[in-house]
């Protein structure tokens, strides 16, 4: 017989007692139907990390920036104040098992990549051969378009998984998944 108590559903057996956490899913029975996000972990995981990560980013940016009292333009302060609003409600939505937030953080990205590319295209006296930090500039910026395409790529499959009713507050035990921690 089965009793359901405070949303814990136990099952007995004649030799074993089986508590389940999510009763509509046997626990062990079903194998993980989402993706591991660079085989390290799940959707939902990778999109908070991240975006955590990215939050933390901008703010150590921000944070720099204000040190070594580099100058602030209207745009540059729109930026920031869009990163940090941005990277925040993802992680937020992520950790409720939202997906609007999340789609408009991919677009976000899209848009501060062209954003950014239209800024090095508008301002190359970078690139000239010979200039200072160089080198420097261009593996930057080569680092921030790879994070960004990641942060697309984990946020897109969360989108993609909670759409399919793969990664939902449900199915969370059976989709959890990371190779370090077990968060």
């Amino acid at each position: 017989p089965a009793r359901t108590h405070k949303h814990v559903a136990h099952v007995e057996s004649p030799k074993t007692t089986m508590v389940d956490s999510t009763p509509l899913i046997p626990d062990g029975k079903e194998k993980k139907e989402g993706h591991r996000v660079l085989c390290c972990c799940d959707s939902r995981k990778a999109v908070i990390i991240l975006n955590v990560l990215a939050l933390a980013l901008t703010i150590a940016s921000l944070i720099i920036r204000l040190v070594d009292n580099q100058y602030f333009s209207a745009w540059t302060i729109i930026l920031y104040v869009l990163n940090l609003f941005f990277y925040s409600i993802v992680t937020w939505s992520a950790l409720q098992f939202g997906k609007s937030a999340v789609e408009w953080g991919i677009f976000w990205s899209i848009v501060d990549m062209i954003w950014t590319s239209v800024y090095l295209a508008r301002n190359s006296g970078w690139m000239v051969e010979g200039s200072s930090n160089r080198t420097a500039t261009i593996v930057g910026y080569s680092i921030f378009y790879a994070f960004h395409v990641l942060i697309i790529y984990a946020n897109w499959t969360y989108v993609s998984e909670v759409g399919k009713g793969i990664m939902s507050r449900e199915t969370h035990s059976r989709e959890k998944y990371s190779c370090c921690c077990n968060v």
